[in-house]
């Protein structure tokens, strides 16, 4: 869909919101972020327990390790891989694709970002239901985006240990990679409406739409600092 806008209309550059996960113990619900860094964290080699570990991975979890009860024996999931994606950019030769695990978001627009850490952002859903204590908007932390919801507080503390992520969608990476393949700036701008693996559907039925407003009001005060094109 980015890629069809993107050559069907002017688009000068793309501004990407929406919810997202927390996997940051020093965030909280409500809290938005804008990373400068997002990876695909849903690219995995399925490794059996006996098989070699590939060369090109980055990382591995090792299912085995999370037994319950532990020392349970080997796990016949084996252990995950992660891979690169490869990357075909305006700016790289062509029909050579570059190795990449993070996409950059675009510089200056963090720079036009970096102010917004000092608005107000919304406490309460509603009158009898608010957060413990103020949101805060954080520009310049690192997101992962797969195709799974991260229900599971485990997978959550591997994925924040390993790579430094604070943050768990399904879709920013893939808009990200599609902007920096075709050359336009990219910011991505998300609320967080849960801790992964803690709390599950339920605190994100609760939270999920101050959540939501707090992303809209980063998101029009980012638009108003952009200059005119």
């Amino acid at each position: 869909a980015t890629q069809q806008m993107i050559d069907v209309f002017n688009v000068k550059g793309i501004v990407h919101f929406g919810i997202a996960g927390n996997m940051n113990n020093s965030m909280s619900i409500g809290d938005v972020s804008i990373p400068k860094q997002i990876t695909n964290a849903g690219l995995w080699d399925w490794l059996n327990p006996d098989k070699v570990k590939g060369v090109e991975d980055i990382a591995y979890l090792d299912v085995g390790n999370y037994n319950v009860p532990k020392g349970d024996g080997d796990n016949e999931l084996g252990s995950i891989g992660y891979n690169y994606e490869q990357l075909y950019s305006v700016t790289g030769h062509i029909n050579a694709p570059q190795n990449v695990f993070w996409i950059n978001t675009t510089q200056e627009w963090l720079h036009l970002a970096a102010d917004l850490e000092k608005m107000e952002l919304s406490q309460c859903v509603n009158a009898s239901l608010c957060l413990p204590k103020k949101p805060k908007l954080v520009v310049g932390l690192k997101a992962a985006t797969a195709y799974i919801f991260v229900d599971n507080a485990a997978y959550r503390n591997f994925l924040y240990d390993t790579f430094g992520v604070s943050s768990s969608d399904m879709e920013s990476s893939a808009v990200a990679m599609t902007c920096a393949s075709n050359g336009y700036p990219i910011i991505v701008i998300r609320g967080l409406s849960d801790l992964a693996g803690e709390g599950g559907d339920n605190t994100v039925h609760k939270f999920g739409s101050l959540a939501a407003t707090n992303t809209a009001k980063a998101v029009l005060e980012f638009i108003r600092k952009l200059p005119p094109y």
